[in-house]
């Protein structure tokens, strides 16, 4: 079995073509062949099919566009295993020698590497293998992919310009200018406006020793330049066309920056990329995520390795309830990882001065303004935006964090495809709908690493002079990062309180929540956010668990809500993707669910004096 996406979707069985009709299947294909050896989400997959409003049917409906697609494959005479479900979404098992898209990638990475060592004509030859696959514009007979897919199509194209620009370049070195002049008057007739490959094709003339023909090409393409931009042409165009009237030399160099002739003088090289260290201020201390932090390491390694077979960009979701320290710990662990990352570490975050977040084009322009793409030159189009920003980060290595996502659909534009980039996407919600390499759910501390954080912050010595109140303080605070780290910061503003009394103080209900508060942080302020993100039902569900307990069980959530026991269980599974019930480990039987303390005593001040629900905004 073949398959084709470098030009129209096609299956082939010994040369022979395989039929797949309907729109939806195709693009169910088309989209499971460019995650190749992935599994797809559902939701996903949903997103690629419908891309403006999924009908109620869409998963229905999904599944039996799998199984047209799987009688399309079996006509093929291929095995049942080849298209599967492993109750996330749908994976799809292709091989290298199957799939062009596959092939592209390894003869490109090949050719680079043969690039690296010195070798430039076996470089070029690997280059005109990888082009020769492309039929066209990939899946050029999809009328609409939708925007997902629409710009991955895009950063195809932009792979694919990248090569070809990389091609012509080591043919001029290999001072073969006859063997790129064809390719590049047709791509210069498509884009006037290009002045590197109008560069190229001036220096390929020349090369040639058809300077007469060089100096003219120059001279329309700065005319299409001034009249269309209004300035003149850049230096590379420029360098073109001074190595044009240096032709009758003996020896023509390409524009600086360009790579040297081979027998020519070498042209000074160009500057690296820039590697931006855009993180926030690192944490003064992380206590009782070691466990986690070396999960991470390992993860990190594996992306990072240069000899890993796998090029793609790794996705990790940190997932976790409000005040457990998922920003902090996410850019502290970017600070320990910057070895593994050497072009850049950034962070960019949804959150805002105001209600309404940031959007997603807002911080694609960010990162492209921080990777050194000049602020004139980001499309007005996120789709654009998005793609550009995949091609800056393909073949690099470097860390992205992404903080304070609310769903699945605002973060996806931002994810890079190939290279060996790491993301970490921080989220209280536990985001299923997102397709992630690896999830890490942050929880509270233990007593032990609590007490230890409260020390780092407050003093070694108060904590083992007294580390019993220290004790009552950290299980007051709920044993919470952001709570501790409150309390530890007001502690050290009154080294002469005393401890006992204000423990007792915190342990007081009434008190506590208004007591977990310094300057503009406070938890009562956290818990608010998530709140808030719920909808009038599942708020109404919190206030009514927290009145009955810190720890619920599937039918106690049925008697506490007083709903039918499917629409209960939908309710209680809501709010553990919010992160504000938290599964138990338990050796009774049935699953067990836990209220954090703090968020319990949040949600019972959410009713009025007379015990009625406050309104739901």
């Amino acid at each position: 079995m073949q398959f084709s996406v470098l030009g129209p979707l096609a299956l082939h069985v010994d040369d022979h073509p395989i039929t797949l009709t309907g729109t939806k299947p195709r693009l169910l294909l088309a989209v499971l062949l460019l995650s190749p050896g992935r599994t797809v989400a559902t939701s996903r997959l949903v997103d690629g099919l419908w891309p403006d409003a999924p009908p109620a049917s869409a998963v229905r409906n999904l599944r039996t566009y799998v199984h047209r697609l799987r009688q399309a494959l079996d006509r093929g005479g291929d095995s049942a295993d080849r298209l599967v479900h492993d109750g996330t979404g749908y994976h799809l098992r292709v091989d290298e020698d199957e799939l062009d898209l596959l092939r592209f990638r390894r003869l490109t990475d090949d050719a680079r590497r043969a690039a690296r060592g010195d070798r430039p004509e076996v470089a070029a030859e690997l280059f005109d293998q990888a082009v020769e696959l492309w039929g066209g514009p990939p899946l050029e007979d999809l009328a609409d992919p939708g925007t997902d897919l629409g710009a991955t199509v895009t950063a195809l194209r932009e792979q694919h310009r990248e090569i070809t620009t990389e091609l012509f370049d080591l043919r001029l070195r290999l001072r073969q200018p006859a063997r790129v002049i064809p390719s590049l008057r047709r791509m210069v007739a498509e884009e006037p406006l290009d002045e590197r490959r109008q560069a190229q094709l001036v220096t390929a003339l020349t090369l040639e020793g058809r300077v007469a023909e060089a100096l003219a090409v120059y001279q329309q393409a700065r005319r299409g330049i001034v009249d269309e931009l209004g300035v003149d042409p850049g230096p590379t165009l420029q360098g073109a066309l001074q190595a044009a009237l240096d032709g009758d030399s003996a020896e023509v160099r390409p524009p600086s920056g360009w790579p040297a002739a081979l027998g020519a003088r070498p042209a000074a090289p160009p500057g690296p990329p820039p590697s931006p260290q855009a993180l926030p201020m690192k944490p003064p201390s992380l206590v009782g995520r070691d466990t986690t932090a070396s999960q991470l390491r390992t993860i990190a390694e594996g992306i990072a390795d240069p000899a890993g077979a796998d090029e793609h960009a790794g996705v990790v979701l940190v997932s976790g309830a409000p005040g457990v320290g998922k920003s902090s710990f996410s850019v502290s662990s970017g600070y320990d990882l910057a070895d593994l990352f050497p072009d850049g570490q950034l962070f960019v975050s949804f959150d805002s001065s105001d209600e309404t977040p940031r959007g997603s084009g807002e911080l694609i322009r960010e990162l492209l303004v921080e990777l050194g793409v000049p602020l004139a030159d980001v499309s007005e189009d996120i789709r654009e935006r998005s793609a550009a920003l995949r091609c800056a980060l393909a073949g690099r290595r470097l860390l992205l964090i992404i903080d304070d996502v609310h769903c699945a659909q605002q973060v996806r534009p931002l994810l890079p495809g190939a290279g060996r980039s790491l993301v970490l996407i921080n989220s209280r919600q536990r985001l299923l709908d997102l397709d992630v390499g690896w999830r890490l759910t942050l929880g509270a501390l233990d007593r032990a690493d609590a007490v230890e954080l409260l020390a780092t912050i407050a003093g070694e010595r108060r904590v083992r002079e007294q580390p019993e109140v220290f004790g009552r303080i950290a299980a007051a605070c709920d044993l919470l990062p952001l709570a501790l780290r409150i309390v530890g910061s007001r502690l050290v503003t009154q080294p002469d309180v005393a401890l006992p009394g204000f423990a007792a103080h915190l342990e007081d209900e009434e008190n506590r929540l208004s007591e977990l508060a310094v300057g503009d942080i406070s938890v009562r302020d956290s818990l608010s956010v998530s709140y808030q993100a719920l909808d009038v039902d599942a708020r109404r569900a919190l206030r009514a668990l927290a009145r009955a307990g810190s720890f619920i069980t599937p039918a106690s959530a049925v008697e506490i809500l007083r709903l039918p026991r499917q629409q209960a269980n939908r309710m209680v599974e809501h709010l553990v993707q919010h992160n504000l019930l938290l599964p138990v480990d338990s050796d009774d039987p049935g699953q067990h669910f836990h209220l954090p303390e703090l968020l319990r005593l949040f949600a019972r001040e959410c009713v009025d004096a007379h015990g009625r629900p406050l309104p739901a905004t």
